[in-house]
């Protein structure tokens, strides 16, 4: 997969350092961190912005990850959060967001299934009304978005979305 790069961004992450963040007491996983050290903090395909992997920057997995995670314990604790069709209920506390669309989405990796240090990612539907299982690691998730597949991650309403990241 060939990504346009359009515009520098200053939040490139060196490799290890990456790699050594710990999120919600796991390490990041490598897709991300390899995707954080070759592209850093943007917008993927003129829609989703990928959150930054340095600590202090505002739109950073941690800071903006926690918050994210914290209006969806609200939507749980309020019962507006839907869990269909790939979801659990019992999945809530092992999610994680590291993105998001502009359109109200929200991409988490699912922190307590490991898989070769990846976690799976899934889209939760703007208003947190839906979970789909999106794809394994970051850049099949890329793939997917920029490709048919996009409708079942996203829904009927998408396009596949242009290979491009515009750094932020």
């Amino acid at each position: 997969m060939n990504i346009e790069i359009r515009g520098d961004s200053r939040f490139v992450t060196p490799l290890e350092q990456a790699r050594a963040s710990v999120i919600a007491g796991r390490y990041l996983p490598d897709s991300f961190c390899r995707f954080a050290s070759s592209f850093g903090y943007g917008r993927f395909g003129k829609l989703l912005i990928i959150y930054s992997a340095i600590g202090d920057h505002q739109d950073s997995v941690f800071d903006q990850g926690l918050r994210v995670r914290g209006f969806m314990e609200e939507a749980v604790a309020e019962g507006y959060f839907e869990f269909e069709p790939d979801g659990r209920s019992s999945q809530v506390c092992d999610l994680f967001p590291f993105a998001a669309s502009e359109n109200g989405e929200y991409f988490v990796w699912d922190m307590r299934e490991s898989n070769d240090g990846e976690y799976p990612i899934y889209c939760i539907s703007a208003r947190m009304g839906g979970m789909k299982y999106a794809a394994a690691d970051l850049f099949e998730l890329l793939e997917r978005l920029s490709g048919d597949a996009i409708r079942e991650v996203m829904g009927p309403g998408y396009g596949p979305l242009p290979l491009v990241f515009e750094g932020m």
